[in-house]
């Protein structure tokens, strides 16, 4: 029997590749399940409020939330 083919070493984040810092590391936050019928309605503000994404709404109208009842803790960078 001759030498039989082996499998190359995956590449990957396992070995030798530095791990991202812990503060630019960023993890889903919120989910939000709806109805198509509101998912267009969300993606048409979005679109009215010249927003460039679902998040950048979503983070806007917390911030905008959070004052209206007083809270008010400044809000760190998503």
């Amino acid at each position: 029997m001759g030498a039989g083919l082996m499998a190359r070493p995956k590449k990957g984040a396992g070995k030798g590749e530095p791990k991202a810092e812990e503060s630019r590391v960023r993890s889903a936050v919120l989910m939000i399940r709806g109805t198509p019928e509101w998912k267009s309605w969300v993606e048409a503000l979005a679109s009215f409020d010249r927003s460039p994404s679902l998040n950048d709404l979503i983070d806007r109208a917390l911030v905008s939330y959070a004052r209206e009842r007083g809270y008010l803790v400044t809000a760190p960078k998503r």
